[in-house]
């Protein structure tokens, strides 16, 4: 195999998973107080049909970690190309990610996309610890498709669906 990857360090890693195509996802919930946060995730996956789980992984080091370990309900907005700019300011760290954007408030007061491919309201399960990451393990209580298609990340960059691969 050509530019097989020998030893493993960081930029070798990351270089081998970005060749992986994933959907992108902005995850929200709101604290206690009200306060909304989010975080933009491209590892989540369906868990169990058997009960509804599904996961989603966050940074320990995200200035939201705190506020989903401790939160009772998460909400996964499945992206659309629409949202590549707002994902983009979901990934980064110390933007004030709500200060634009379309999002409505479910009944809950949790942050929804209302024009996401789907939407994904949980109850958080169980966090556990993996590595530099936590798994956020959902309880799916509640599931909405949108019209949109999504939206993949690969190579660093947004893919939309039909849309050939170099």
């Amino acid at each position: 195999m050509a530019d097989q990857v020998q030893g493993l360090d960081a930029a070798a890693f990351r270089s081998a998973l970005a060749r992986f195509p994933s959907g992108v996802t902005i995850v929200t919930t709101r604290s206690a107080g009200g306060t909304p946060h989010g975080f933009t995730a491209s590892s989540f996956a369906a868990l169990s049909l058997d009960p509804p789980l599904v996961l989603v992984c966050l940074d320990q080091g995200a200035d939201c970690f705190s506020a989903f370990t401790a939160a009772e309900q998460f909400v996964v907005n499945i992206v659309t190309p629409a949202h590549a700019k707002l994902a983009m300011r979901f990934a980064t760290k110390g933007e004030d990610k709500f200060a634009h954007g379309s999002f409505e408030s479910d009944e809950g007061g949790h942050p929804i996309l209302p024009d996401a491919a789907a939407v994904i309201r949980c109850e958080l399960e169980q966090a556990v610890p993996g590595g530099d990451h936590v798994i956020l393990i959902g309880r799916v209580h509640d599931a909405r498709i949108g019209s949109g298609k999504p939206v993949m990340w690969y190579r660093g960059d947004f893919l939309h669906l039909g849309q050939s691969v170099k």
